[in-house]
């Protein structure tokens, strides 16, 4: 099985690494897709990280990097996605692809409120923050629960709570969730997955 894993506006971090290197450990084809191309960047707060996301790649260049990833796999495959690499992940869910997507799992995706129309041929679960500053997630979850294939799980924490980058960062909402996604014979697994992921 291959894992396809899309970061958010930081790029490769240590806490992306740490997430392929487990997910390696048991066995998985990892594959780590951003916005710089793997060239480590330092930002020292969230606004210049979103700003050299817009200059060096933007949402429709991320979105056309992960359909280049997926559709040069001929894998079975699952995908994790945060922020904007979720939202970019979730655009390519409409598709055809040759692989077979297992699961998509993404993570607060703040520009699906734009892509609300997608209905998705693989299984998606969509991991919410307790508020999104631009819509209302209860309102965004609802319509998405509506679709077939996807699930949205409504969380206690708030965007960016994944990446210790963030200022929203939970230590215990990423341990909570990393002790889930670490295990790559879960990933596969929707109903078990999204079990795991609700408590």
């Amino acid at each position: 099985m291959r894992v396809l894993i899309v970061t958010d506006i930081f790029g490769v971090t240590a806490s992306v690494l740490s997430l392929a290197n487990a997910l390696m450990a048991e066995r998985a084809h990892v594959e780590v897709v951003d916005p710089y191309d793997g060239k480590e960047k330092s930002f020292s707060h969230e606004q210049s990280a979103y700003d050299a996301f817009l200059a060096n790649c933007g949402h429709d260049s991320y979105f056309r990097k992960v359909q280049d990833a997926i559709s040069s796999s001929l894998e079975e495959l699952v995908i994790i996605g945060f922020s904007a690499g979720a939202s970019a992940a979730w655009r390519n869910m409409e598709s055809d692809w040759q692989s077979n997507i297992l699961h998509f799992v993404g993570f607060y995706p703040g520009q699906i409120r734009y892509h609300l129309h997608i209905t998705p041929k693989y299984p998606c679960t969509i991991v919410f923050p307790n508020r999104e500053e631009h819509f209302d997630v209860n309102d965004v979850s609802g319509i998405l629960n509506e679709i077939d294939n996807v699930q949205c799980i409504i969380t206690d924490y708030g965007h960016g709570f994944m990446n210790p980058l963030s200022h929203q960062y939970s230590s215990i909402g990423a341990g909570a969730f990393n002790k889930v996604i670490n295990q790559a014979s879960k990933l596969a697994d929707v109903a078990t997955l999204r079990r795991l992921l609700q408590r």
